[in-house]
């Protein structure tokens, strides 16, 4: 394969990822503007008409996620880790509130020969009740597919190191980076599906959360990451001649002042989040854009480049 081809393929990779956070956007802002309010969350838009274009865009930006080879190796942990999130994010549903909650344990307490009238009145139980078994049935399918996909890509991972290894194409430091690369991931594959199997209904209540943060917490350190990258770069070529492309995209200072603007976004907004000042939605709104802007102009950036993880000839 040629460096040129295998450029180009990681660009338009790297590309699909701005492309499914585009669609997204338009899917969640196109509903609001139906209905005519925001809602609470960019996750709360599953269960509204956005719910296909919300899964497979999420579904799609974890597996290109995956599939990258960060320009860092922590750059490349941590996009690992990210696509896992972003796919447990898809396909777990965020709670529908704690009403809601109230309602399915009422109905489960006040089910059977001891179904009270006031409950029966007041409650559409068998609605209710339908709908939190189908939400685990959904979950229960989808996670299963999910692991074993999980479990046959650390095994493919598996193979293609040893493969590498048996032709020397890694050196002793390469080869520790990977397998420790392979061994978080192996334990945070391995702790979801111990909380799944195990604790199932707390895993339907809490996954999302647990996901959702990790995956806005990736999205912050790959940028940070690559930030830091181009600082030590710039610090090495500091006498070197710009060239056209740096005149398009920028200095490299440009892509450090994203990376702090997300951190500083984060933190901020976490704090007016709380203190009720905005909603989680603008919150995951910006960092996302700001993740969007960051991500289109290190490709540019890189539209020269050989992709990263790849020899100079095979």
């Amino acid at each position: 394969m040629s460096g040129d081809f295998r450029a180009k393929t990681y660009t338009y990779l790297r590309t699909t990822m701005v492309a499914l956070l585009v669609g997204l956007a338009v899917a969640v802002f196109y509903q609001t503007w139906r209905q005519g309010f925001f809602l609470s969350s960019v996750s709360a838009y599953y269960y509204t008409p956005a719910q296909g274009i919300f899964v497979g865009a999420l579904i799609g930006l974890g597996a290109c996620m995956i599939a990258l080879r960060g320009t860092t190796d922590v750059e490349d942990v941590f996009l690992n880790f990210g696509g896992m999130f972003a796919a447990v994010v898809a396909i777990v549903p965020t709670s529908r509130g704690e009403d809601y909650r109230a309602a399915v344990r009422a109905c489960e307490e006040a089910s059977g020969p001891l179904l009270t009238e006031a409950a029966s009145t007041s409650l559409d139980c068998p609605t209710i009740l339908g709908l939190a078994a189908a939400t685990r049935a959904n979950v229960e399918n989808n996670m299963i597919a999910l692991l074993a996909v999980g479990v046959l890509g650390l095994l493919a991972t598996l193979l293609f190191a040893l493969r590498d290894r048996s032709r020397h194409r890694v050196d002793t430091s390469d080869a520790r980076k990977v397998w420790w690369g392979f061994g978080a991931a192996s334990i945070v594959l391995a702790g979801g599906g111990v909380a799944f199997w195990a604790y199932a209904e707390w895993f339907i209540d809490h996954a999302h959360y647990f996901a959702a943060v990790g995956l806005l917490a990736c999205i912050v350190i790959v940028a940070m990451a690559n930030a830091l990258r181009r600082q030590r770069k710039q610090r090495g070529d500091a006498s070197a001649e710009r060239t056209l492309r740096d005149a398009l995209v920028g200095s490299p200072e440009y892509y450090a002042k994203i990376a702090w603007a997300m951190v500083g976004v984060a933190t901020v907004g976490a704090a007016l989040m709380f203190a009720d000042v905005i909603s989680l939605f603008v919150l995951e709104i910006v960092v996302a854009a700001l993740f969007a802007v960051f991500w289109m102009v290190q490709t540019v950036e890189q539209l020269d480049d050989e992709p990263p993880g790849f020899p100079a000839e095979t």
